[in-house]
């Protein structure tokens, strides 16, 4: 062989062995990210599961203040004189959510006053058939 040959096998040789290399590299490299990636998945989702607790339970708070103005403002329709069956007509709910909103309402609890002000706006809003029709004590039903 001569030497023009030899260098020219040479430098395919060297070329292959470039383009092996590369091609290992670029294995290794997806290898890593793969066990990263994977790695950092279960943390992630524990991170978003810890997240959706705190809104969960802040939105769980927030809902229970909203009932308790709503049921207050139940219970200020029954103290201006209207009769039971009346209050759930004027709110377009059964007469026994009616009934569960003012038990609830007469029993002292830890949740915060209902704002006053706001007692006649909530009352008169049309909010009321929408929070109490969806009070899981009864259903919806009666």
């Amino acid at each position: 062989m001569n030497r023009s040959a030899a260098r020219k096998a040479s430098a395919v040789a060297a070329l292959r062995r470039a383009r092996l290399a590369a091609h290992e590299q670029q294995v290794t490299d997806a290898v890593a990210v793969f066990f990263d990636r994977t790695g950092r998945v279960a943390s992630v989702r524990a991170e978003a599961a810890e997240r959706a607790q705190r809104i969960v339970a802040d939105a769980e708070q927030a809902a229970a203040v909203l009932m308790a103005e709503a049921e207050t403002a139940v219970a200020a329709l029954k103290a201006l004189g209207e009769p039971v069956v009346e209050i759930a007509a004027i709110l377009d709910v059964p007469v026994s959510t009616v009934r569960a909103a003012l038990a609830r309402a007469d029993q002292p609890t830890d949740r915060a006053p209902a704002r006053t002000a706001d007692v006649p706006a909530a009352a008169a809003g049309g909010r009321g058939p929408a929070v109490l029709a969806g009070d899981a004590v009864d259903g919806g039903s009666g």
